[in-house]
């Protein structure tokens, strides 16, 4: 049986810190349609991603800028 690995979620903070931007960065790419919607919001609204959910917009975007 193959063992998956624990599910790591990233907060807005760190998905900055990941692509090098700001916060407020990581919400327009959201508004503009850029980013994914979070895979789940914590009771006090704080989105959160998945590392799955990250690096499938990861290939995508590099995807896209491959075929351009």
């Amino acid at each position: 049986m193959e063992q998956s690995k624990p599910t790591t979620f990233y907060s807005k903070p760190a998905l900055a810190q990941r692509y090098s931007v700001s916060s407020r960065t990581i919400d327009r790419w959201r508004t503009d349609g850029l980013f994914p919607a979070p895979d789940l919001v914590l009771p006090n609204g704080a989105p959160r991603w998945s590392d799955e959910t990250v690096e499938q917009h990861e290939r995508k975007a590099v995807a896209k800028t491959a075929s351009s």
